[in-house]
């Protein structure tokens, strides 16, 4: 069962237990540009024993080489739909379009890039490629994919990455708000191997939203594509069960 963490003794800090999704429904009437933020980290997975632990965390879910796994076991973590569950807009290590995908998950230690000059972040990746990232499915099936230069990581070592939550963020667009109001893009930071906003002993509401507010000008654009439903729920869900993901801070901003 998810918990709160006092961490510091002042911030309350959701921690999803092992496997477990965490989801929230949203209204944002007639939007046309609507983005996305999570603070975000992982810890180990003893309760309460490792709710601060964010070492030893290595992992890999299958048996390689390209075993085929269900959705459960891949990271999600940004919107989905509440009629149906089938729309999924977001950070994924999914690879292929049906309901088993192929490649292990793994959890591995990593530079700010895709590779190990230092330790100072977690990536979760699909062995196949380091270039899985950002995604839009839709009843299992890829709609649109993203490239490389959008991987998340979670901090490993706080004073190496300046901080030890992750701000990630997703833009998504539409053009008519009401008539064909399923027709979505979603944009995503494009760098160096990395979408990470910023790492912030700061992962206050205050400083999701300014963020939010400046998206950044250098992005990777993912649509327009048409669904079947319209994206109404934030989701996050980590498959691991070596760890837990922490949920620092998120929120939903109307942009237009």
């Amino acid at each position: 069962m998810a918990k709160i963490y006092l961490k510091g003794g002042t911030e309350k800090v959701l921690i999803n237990a092992v496997r477990e999704a965490y989801y929230q429904s949203f209204q944002a009437t007639d939007w046309t540009d609507l983005r996305l933020g999570f603070f975000l980290s992982v810890c180990g997975n003893a309760d309460p024993g490792e709710d601060d632990t964010i070492t030893g965390l290595t992992e890999e879910i299958g048996t390689p080489p390209r075993p085929f796994l269900p959705w459960s076991d891949r990271h999600s973590i940004g919107l989905t739909d509440s009629r149906s569950g089938s729309v999924f807009l977001g950070y994924t290590n999914v690879i292929g379009s049906r309901p088993q995908t192929s490649g292990t998950s793994k959890l591995v230690s990593s530079d700010a890039g895709i590779g190990t000059t230092n330790t100072n972040f977690w990536r979760s990746k699909n062995e196949i490629t380091d270039t899985a990232s950002v995604k839009i499915l839709d009843n299992f099936i890829i709609r649109s994919a993203g490239h490389t230069g959008s991987q998340m990581h979670l901090v490993q070592d706080t004073s190496g990455a300046g901080g030890y939550a992750t701000l990630v963020a997703l833009r998504f667009q539409r053009d008519d708000a009401r008539g064909r109001k399923n027709v979505i893009s979603m944009s995503v930071k494009l760098g160096t191997n990395n979408g990470d906003i910023l790492y912030s002993n700061d992962p206050s509401e205050e400083n999701l939203l300014s963020n939010l507010e400046g998206f950044p000008e250098t992005v990777q654009t993912l649509g327009p594509v048409e669904l079947s439903q319209t994206p109404d729920t934030i989701w996050a869900y980590w498959p691991y069960h070596q760890s837990r993901l922490r949920i620092h801070a998120y929120g939903i901003l109307k942009a237009a």
